[in-house]
């Protein structure tokens, strides 16, 4: 008696299964001498292999047909991960030579995504962090800085329904953002052509999702934030970059072109800096409202927190809301209890918002297990994270178990938001 391990039958097995069904069952037909054709059983499909997802590159997951060249427009090309994911973080070196060079996350396509790039000639808010869904961008976020054409290495990191977006310095985000429009997709690096080699976006890399946020010095509400523009030219406190640039523009006007014209052939060229910009990011904008709650951390590099005084009164003077930070956990906790009464469009919870005003890095597991319970148990979206591979699913989930057994921060908030995440293991996705 000859076992097939393969099948699990015995041959005297398989031909009693034959003459009684004429088949193993759909798959498995026996030819036309009545042997079982062995070539017609199913093995292991290549989309349930499992292979590296975090520290490795883009050339890797390349040369594995994990990833794939995304030609985005006919002025923008980049690779992203062939498979979705709910986690992650993607790095790379990306120029600024050309606008809107960057990363995105959770990517369906070109008008679905988030989305961090730099915009090199904007008035002191170069770096920035948008929304596009259905086609229309929304910024929910920005760095005070002026930036050089040249390459600048950036992270952008997504983790439950926040956003941090990290430009050379890797430790701690310059923007955070809280947003709940797309809870999986791709990920991978965006470049413009002509300066869209495919080396550029193949040294990026995959990499597990980073933790602390900065804390916020302010929160207010706005319609939109107030501007301070100043010419370059009036003033002394700017990098050396800046005042090229603004030689440039004066020697072209001087020669009687006008700003439309310097725009067709030089491209645009920054002549003015923002004394009012600061840092900032949203928590959980939705379209309906007609303002923003936002978090500001920093000011400028030209008139550093004086700025935030500058946007705290703006926002009172149009009797808009000005909160003070939290101190703790607890009080973050009674200011969203508040602040849902008004803005109740926002779906991101609490933790959220704890995790966002308080920057500790123990929060964002809180946040993540509710994103996930939310989604799937609570069924807010239920099919949010279908396209995900299931093995990296489960080991997503126990990454974030893992971390909510070791939390140092509200262990009781710790031990509930771990059953959630063990609900959601349960319920299935």
């Amino acid at each position: 008696m000859t076992y097939i391990p393969r099948v699990g039958l015995t041959w005297e097995e398989i031909e009693a299964k034959l003459e009684t069904e004429g088949s193993l069952n759909k798959s498995y037909d026996s030819d036309v001498d009545g042997v079982l054709n062995l070539g017609a059983i199913p093995t292991i499909p290549r989309t349930k292999l499992e292979y590296p997802t975090e520290d490795v590159s883009f050339a890797y997951l390349l040369a594995i047909d994990k990833a794939y060249d995304e030609k985005t427009t006919s002025s923008s090309a980049g690779h992203v991960t062939s498979d979705s994911f709910a986690d992650k973080a993607v790095t790379a070196w990306v120029g600024s030579r050309y606008q809107y060079m960057g990363l995105v996350g959770r990517f369906t396509d070109f008008e679905n995504r988030y989305w961090q790039y730099l915009y090199y000639n904007a008035s002191t808010k170069d770096h920035n962090v948008s929304v596009i869904s259905g086609g229309t961008e929304t910024v929910l976020g920005y760095e005070a800085v002026d930036i050089e054409k040249q390459p600048y290495l950036l992270l952008f990191s997504i983790s439950g329904s926040t956003l941090k977006s990290y430009r050379d310095d890797l430790t701690t985000p310059k923007i955070s953002v809280t947003d709940t429009t797309f809870a999986s997709g791709k990920f991978g690096v965006e470049t413009c052509k002509p300066f869209a080699e495919t080396h550029i976006s193949t040294i990026g890399r995959l990499l597990a999702p980073s933790s602390s946020l900065p804390r916020s010095l302010a929160i207010i509400e706005m319609d939109q934030l107030k501007q301070n523009l100043v010419e370059i030219s009036q003033l002394n406190n700017i990098p050396d970059f800046l005042k090229q640039e603004a030689k440039k523009y004066e020697f072209l006007k001087a020669k009687g072109f006008t700003d439309d014209e310097i725009k067709e052939l030089f491209g645009e060229i920054q002549t003015h800096v923002d004394l009012a910009s600061v840092t900032w990011g949203t928590f959980d904008h939705k379209p309906e409202h007609n303002t923003m709650l936002i978090t500001i951390t920093t000011g400028n590099p030209y008139t550093s927190e004086k700025a935030i005084t500058e946007q705290i009164e703006h926002a009172k003077s149009k009797g808009l809301k000005v909160l003070s930070p939290p101190r703790d956990y607890s009080e973050a906790i009674e200011q969203y209890r508040q602040l849902k009464q008004e803005f109740t469009e926002w779906i991101a919870g609490k933790d959220n918002y704890a995790y966002q005003t308080l920057g500790h890095e123990g929060f964002e597991s809180f946040q993540v297990a509710d994103t996930y319970y939310g989604n799937i148990v609570e069924g807010y979206k239920p099919d949010a994270y279908r396209n995900v591979p299931d093995w990296e699913m489960r080991r997503t989930l126990q990454m974030w178990k893992e971390r909510l057994k070791c939390a140092e921060v509200v262990k009781s908030e710790a031990e509930n938001h771990l059953k959630k995440l063990e609900e959601v293991e349960k319920k299935g996705w």
